[in-house]
């Protein structure tokens, strides 16, 4: 078993990436809010470094939080997965649009079985 994680500023694609999860029948992914370390630096009171202040004109105030997509799958479900998201995302290997990945699981609990 895997966990995939997808972050994206993409937050419209999130909801569409849902759906069709379900339309095959793989459900029990959960979404989660987040900020990329940028606007969350912007946001503190800590001294960024020197180079941060140059970066300041990059970042929108008003731009949403990130969403994270987690979900526990199956290795058969993982190209699934991964082939909606990129149907949903477009440009991913773009810089800022998101980052997929996928960690192996040696133990999961409260999964529901297929």
């Amino acid at each position: 078993m895997n966990l995939l994680v997808f972050i994206t500023n993409q937050v419209e694609a999130i909801d569409p990436i849902l759906a069709e999860l379900l339309e095959k029948n793989l459900s029990g992914a959960s979404v989660v809010d987040c900020a990329g370390m940028l606007k969350s630096l912007n946001e503190s009171s800590v001294d960024a470094p020197p180079i941060f202040g140059s970066l300041r004109h990059f970042i929108n105030p008003d731009h949403e939080a990130n969403k994270m997509l987690l979900i526990v799958l199956n290795d058969e479900d993982s190209a699934t997965v991964r082939a909606v998201i990129h149907r949903h995302v477009h440009s991913i290997d773009q810089p800022n649009t998101g980052i997929l990945f996928e960690v192996p699981i040696s133990n999961v609990e409260g999964v529901a079985k297929k």
